[in-house]
Formats: C-alpha cells, sequence, structure tokens
C-alpha cells in the first residue's frame, strides 16, 4: 500500500490597508511540506493511520544507527538549489538536531545513487537525493520535498527516502521566493524518523513551510526543533518520559460517539507549547515525552489552521470526518487549571463534551501586512502588530485576547478591524515581548464576549537572538 500526499499551495495576501505602507510586494506563497509516501504492508486505513496514537507506536526504526546515504546529488546540486548553497552542511545539521533531542544516532555514507527506491520495491538504502531524477514521483506537487518510507509486516521502518523537488527553488542564506534547504530538511528526516505532522504550528513538523520572504523575513524558524518536535521524538526513540493520555466523548442522538480529530497540547508553566497529540477514530489520545513538570492541557477541534486533511497521509485524507466541538481548557479540575506530572507516569484524563461546533476560529495569523498559515518569528523586546483572520473574531474584544506567557502583553488600545482580500473577519492588534522572554512557541489565546473559546498554539516562536 502507498502513501502519497497531495500539498495544495496557499497564498499569503497583502493587506489592503497597509500594502503602501508595508508592502508593496505580492504576497508570498506557502504550501504544504511534503507529506510522507509510505510503501510495504500497512494494518489500517491511511486516513485513520495519521491521526491514530496508537497505531503510530510501531512506526519507527529499532535498529541503531541509522546509516543515511548522501546522494553523490548534494555535491552537485541542480539549478534550482542557489549556487553556493551549504547543501550537505544544511543536512548534517539538520541531522544533529535530531540526534540533539532523542536516543537517535545517525551514521553517514555516500552513495554514487541519485534516484530513490520505487514504491513497490524498497533496495534497502536510506539515500537523501537533490536530483532532478526523482521529478517524476511529484508530478505537479509543488510540495517542496518528499519521503518514502518502507515498514515490515509488524510495522517497523526498514527504510526511508527523501527526494526534493526540481521544480521548486531552494537556497541557504534566506534568499527570497526560495525554500531554506535545512527547514525543508528537518522536516522531512522527522518523517523518515516515523513522525507524523503537528497540530502546532509553531513546530518543524506542521504542515506548512513558508518561502523566505513570508513576513518580509528569512523563513529560518523551522530549522529549530519545537518542544513539541523533541517530545515526539523521545516518545517514539527515548530517554522515557511522561505521558497525559485518555478518551474524549460525546453524545449525538442519545448515542455515545467518540470525538476524532481532537488536538490537545501542553503548556509548561511558562507559557510554552511542549507536547502534543491527536485523538483517534476511537476518541484517544496521547500527549507524550513529556519532562517531569506543571502543566496546562487545552484541547481544540482541527478545523482552524491546521486541518484534519493536512494531518492525513494520502489521498483518502479528504474523506475524514471529524466531530465538531468547542475548545476547552481540558487541566480545568483544580483551581490553577494545570496538573502537576511526575517522571514517567502516565496520567489519565477523560473527558465528555457537547457536540456543538464552534463559531470562533481563527484560520490566518500574520504581521507585516501578511497573512498565512505559519508562525510569527518574533524576537524578545519586539513590539508588533499582530493579525488574525477567521470567524466570529469580531465577538472578541481587547480584554479577550491574551498570550499564553506573562512576558508577551497585549497593548491597551491596541485593537482594530483589518481589510484583506480574504473571505473572513480580520482583526489586528499589537503585542509587547519583554526582555526577559525565553525561546520557544506560545499560544494566543481568545475568548468571545459570551465565553466562547480559542486557541493558535504555536503562533508565536522566539528563537534564540
Amino acid at each position: 500500500m502507498v502513501r502519497f500526499g497531495s500539498s495544495p499551495a496557499l497564498t499569503c495576501p497583502a493587506s489592503e490597508t497597509n500594502r503602501e505602507m508595508i508592502r508593496k510586494a505580492p504576497g508570498i506563497v506557502i504550501v504544504l511540506i511534503a507529506l510522507v509516501v509510505a510503501a510495504g504492508p500497512v494494518a489500517e486505513s491511511a486516513a485513520n493511520a495519521s491521526l491514530d496514537p496508537t497505531a503510530a507506536g510501531a512506526r519507527r526504526w529499532v535498529r541503531s544507527p541509522l546509516i543515511i546515504s548522501f546522494s553523490s546529488s548534494l555535491n552537485s546540486p541542480p539549478a534550482n538549489i542557489k549556487p553556493d548553497s551549504d547543501v550537505v552542511g544544511a543536512l548534517r545539521r539538520a541531522l544533529q538536531s535530531w540526534e540533539a533531542v532523542a536516543d537517535i544516532q545517525f551514521f553517514e555514507t555516500n552513495s554514487s545513487a541519485e534516484t530513490i527506491s520505487p514504491s513497490h520495491q524498497g533496495d534497502g538504502v536510506n539515500l537523501i537525493s537533490v536530483s532532478t531524477a526523482n521529478a517524476a514521483m511529484f508530478d505537479s506537487s509543488d510540495a517542496p520535498a518528499r519521503t518514502r518510507v518502507f515498514y515490515d509486516s509488524g510495522g517497523t521502518i526498514v527504510e526511508a527516502d527523501i527526494a526534493l523537488n526540481p521544480r521548486a527553488e531552494f537556497s541557504t542564506d534566506g534568499a527570497p521566493g526560495t525554500y531554506d534547504l535545512e527547514s525543508t530538511f528537518a522536516h522531512e528526516i522527522g518523517h523518515l524518523l516515523g513522525l507524523e505532522h503537528s497540530a502546532v504550528i509553531g513546530a518543524t513538523m506542521q504542515p506548512r513551510q513558508a518561502r523566505n520572504g513570508t513576513y518580509n523575513l528569512p523563513a529560518f524558524s523551522q530549522r529549530t526543533l519545537s518542544e513539541d518536535d523533541a517530545a515526539q521524538a523521545r516518545a517514539f526513540y527515548g530517554p522515557s518520559g511522561a505521558a497525559i493520555v485518555g478518551r474524549v466523548l460525546t453524545n449525538i442522538s442519545g448515542r455515545s460517539r467518540s470525538i476524532f480529530g481532537a488536538h490537545f497540547y501542553a503548556e509548561d508553566v511558562e507559557g510554552r507549547v511542549v507536547a502534543s497529540g491527536v485523538s483517534s477514530a476511537a476518541g484517544q489520545y496521547r500527549v507524550e515525552g513529556l519532562r517531569a513538570g506543571v502543566y496546562r492541557i487545552f484541547a481544540q477541534p482541527l478545523n482552524g489552521l491546521i486541518t484534519p486533511l493536512e494531518m492525513g497521509v494520502d489521498g483518502n485524507a479528504g474523506s475524514i470526518e471529524t466531530t465538531p466541538f468547542r475548545s476547552f481548557i481540558a487541566s480545568n479540575s483544580t483551581p490553577s487549571l494545570s496538573l502537576n506530572v511526575s517522571s514517567n507516569s502516565v496520567r489519565r484524563l477523560g473527558f465528555f463534551v457537547l457536540s456543538v461546533g464552534p463559531s470562533l476560529t481563527p484560520r490566518l495569523i500574520g504581521m507585516n501586512g501578511e497573512l498565512c498559515t505559519t508562525p510569527l518569528p518574533l524576537r524578545a523586546g519586539e513590539t508588533v502588530t499582530v493579525y488574525l483572520a477567521g470567524e466570529g473574531l469580531d465577538e472578541v474584544p481587547l480584554e479577550g485576547i491574551s498570550i499564553s506567557s506573562a512576558l508577551i502583553r497585549v497593548v491597551a488600545d491596541s485593537l482594530r478591524a483589518a481589510e484583506f482580500e480574504v473571505p473572513y473577519r480580520v482583526i489586528s492588534f499589537e503585542i509587547s515581548l519583554d526582555e526577559q522572554l525565553q525561546p520557544g512557541d506560545y499560544t494566543i489565546r481568545l475568548q468571545s464576549r459570551d465565553g466562547e473559546l480559542a486557541f493558535v498554539p504555536g503562533a508565536i516562536t522566539v528563537d534564540n537572538p
């Protein structure tokens, strides 16, 4: 069985009100990063596999170190990679970033091969190639890269190959309009390791990659693995950590029903998003790879900036149907709205929620006169104007907007309506980042006048200066 991902493009339109002042160029285009292409026996349907935390556990390597073959094409890159780009260095840094967060070890070797294995037959070589010889596997897709993964009958990964799209342009210096090569490699290596997409938009494993120039900035943030990426890697490869698990149910026509596609995520005491998971068709979820500590847990439907379609793994993902519900604070059983988790423990939290569709749904985020679905790369000490677009935002007062960290303040009297070429309401507001703010991914939280909640986890990503 082959899992295959399509990757529709999304335009980031420039602001009508700020186009002349902020940005005269057309909006930058971002696309979905490659979904995994998998070959070999697969026990369940692709749609369920991608969102099933219990099924995902077997989809990993058991051998170590992982031997990675560098194709000769890396040393003689084609014309779609900007001249003088550090191709091999970008790949090595991406591999090292995954080694640094979990018990993963890679061993580098060289290969004269340029074409990755066909979907029907692997060769046992884990090849990473940038050659144009792999153009056929992309057809008309604008995905920057694809990873093809082979499994044995037990679900263990036995081979994984990565190919870059020769129709996409890449660089390592932030050249506008190109994809950052190290960010692309980092995402695809996550798939090589067995990780699926993350619904935390600040994660390297989120479904989309921005081109350099989005928000008028280099698109380097996905070079740095998020805490969510690290937690997913630890859950697969160790060191072992704590987990919060459970089931989420609802009532439909007098009968109990599982909620499929509920996104649960954890924030630490500093407000950083540190781990996440998505409920299976049976309503079961797992937030794994947690270190001992105190966390707040949140739940939201996948109907905003990241959707079930983008979390799916092949064309069948279009048939995914999730149960509607409204976002809620899952750790609300204590006055502090938080949970204390000890080392290597398993904390169980079950929920029964009303099947009521949300009316407050943020769908796009932006800054510098653009709206996109990628995080805002910010620095401590900055004050910036943030845009949000979606349904129900006109019902959110200024006091209903907050950030998960106390060190990121929403500026008083800054809430405004904004005009963009999108079919949603758009609001803008200013936020101020304290000089002491630590690197990490932070959440924008919204509450409407009637009390409905909505979250954008990982909307703000802060890297080391």
